[in-house]
């Protein structure tokens, strides 16, 4: 490509979260936020597409400047959309009673760590043997005795009360009170291959699944993703799918990869996810959204 013609023509970004936006140590490094809001100075819309709630989103939000520059939220894998600058939130679908019913249901025999997740609120089901399990991650690593049992993407003992301030250990899906956004199936990643293979046959007919990282699933009513709620809000915007650039490294980001023109993959991306990407930038802890905007002219 000669100088000009390596200048994309985007008008929207869209970025994961973990293992995307934010590095290693779980923040936005300044060379990203720098160029990010350069980005939006410029006249690029920002969106933040996370398999978190909106509430947990609101600080990085702030951090670029997005209500400023009227960005936006796709939270919860696709479930709702919040317009950061008035924080109107639009809940496209969540999972009723029934549904939660049937998916811990398949998933008991598996003994594997079952959360359903709502907005601020998280619904831990721990098996004994995960808790045994826990019990010594905790010692391993040091972790204090205040922090909750339940999991997270990169651990089977991750602090979640940044982003959910209340976490309810339950017996089972009739201890869950009202629909939620979405159910995280945890373990060890080799203890995952298994169940992850198997609910897919036997739930894929009516709910998504995708494996975020190899130790974490999530699953969501079928249709809702972040792919589809990012069309929908790229169509109310008058954006074309061509002029958006998308960021991720998760089975979750590869709904937004498909419909749009430019999905571009973090080094540390897991492999399906590069194997369909635009182009793969340098990882989360090289600032590689930054690097990419540069390449591309984009800043």
């Amino acid at each position: 490509m000669d100088q000009e013609n390596n200048k994309l023509p985007i008008k929207l970004i869209a970025m994961d979260m973990d293992g995307t936006l934010l590095n290693s140590n779980h923040v936005i490094s300044e060379q990203t936020l720098q160029a990010l809001i350069e980005a939006e100075k410029k006249g690029v819309r920002l969106v933040l597409s996370s398999g978190r709630s909106y509430k947990s989103l609101t600080a990085f939000g702030e951090q670029l400047q997005m209500p400023q520059y009227d960005g936006y939220f796709i939270g919860a894998n696709g479930a709702a959309i919040t317009k950061t600058a008035t924080m109107e939130h639009e809940v496209i679908r969540r999972l009723n009673l029934d549904e939660i019913h049937e998916i811990y249901t398949a998933a008991f025999p598996y003994d594997i760590e079952i959360m359903g997740v709502m907005d601020d609120t998280i619904y831990d089901y721990i098996p004994t043997s995960v808790k045994q399990l826990k019990e010594v991650y905790r010692k391993e690593n040091n972790i204090a005795e205040d922090v909750p049992w339940t999991a997270g993407a990169f651990g089977l003992v991750i602090d979640q009360r940044k982003g959910y301030s209340h976490i309810n250990y339950i017996e089972g899906p009739q201890d869950i009170p009202c629909p939620i956004n979405k159910i995280c199936f945890a373990h060890e990643p080799e203890r995952l291959d298994v169940p992850y293979q198997e609910l897919c046959k036997r739930l894929g007919k009516k709910y998504h699944l995708a494996r975020t990282t190899y130790r974490w699933i999530e699953c969501q009513p079928l249709g809702i993703n972040k792919g589809n709620a990012l069309l929908k809000l790229a169509k109310e915007l008058g954006i074309s799918p061509d002029e958006i650039a998308v960021f991720g490294d998760g089975e979750n980001d590869l709904s937004m990869f498909e419909v749009v023109k430019y999905p571009v993959a973090m080094a540390n991306a897991m492999e399906s996810v590069k194997a369909t990407a635009f182009e793969v930038t340098l990882d989360n802890d090289s600032d590689g959204i930054a690097h990419f905007l540069k390449k591309y002219q984009i800043i």
